[in-house]
């Protein structure tokens, strides 16, 4: 397998399971680290009806999964020594992109004023 195929097809599945991990711990309500403004305090589980930034957390989440994703694309380098297909490759271009914008769309939406 060419170099910068073993490249993309670990920079790509790092990306979709990134962006998963970065939209399913806000659709889940998974805990994630809380950094609390006037208190200065890191942690888990906020007060309720504290001033909460979640942000951190839900990066932290995203980090994880492009981790975990990046694995698996190694994984499945060393499964397969030979080239892979064009069309397998564009299919899993097509899944990160896809998954790029299905996050895009869930965090458009959340903001939509209903």
């Amino acid at each position: 397998m060419p170099r910068w195929q073993k490249a993309y097809v670990i920079a790509t599945c790092a990306l979709i399971a990134a962006v998963f991990a970065y939209a399913a711990s806000d659709w889940g309500q998974w805990p994630r680290l809380t950094y609390l403004p006037l208190t200065g305090e890191l942690t888990l589980h906020p007060p309720p009806g504290a001033i909460a930034i979640t942000y951190l957390g839900t990066v932290a989440w995203g980090l994880g999964g492009a981790a975990v994703g990046a694995l698996i694309g190694v994984a499945l380098c060393a499964a397969t020594r030979k080239p892979w297909p064009d069309r397998a490759l564009h299919l899993l271009g097509a899944w990160a992109i896809t998954a790029i914008l299905l996050a895009g769309g869930y965090f458009t939406w959340s903001l939509w004023p209903w």
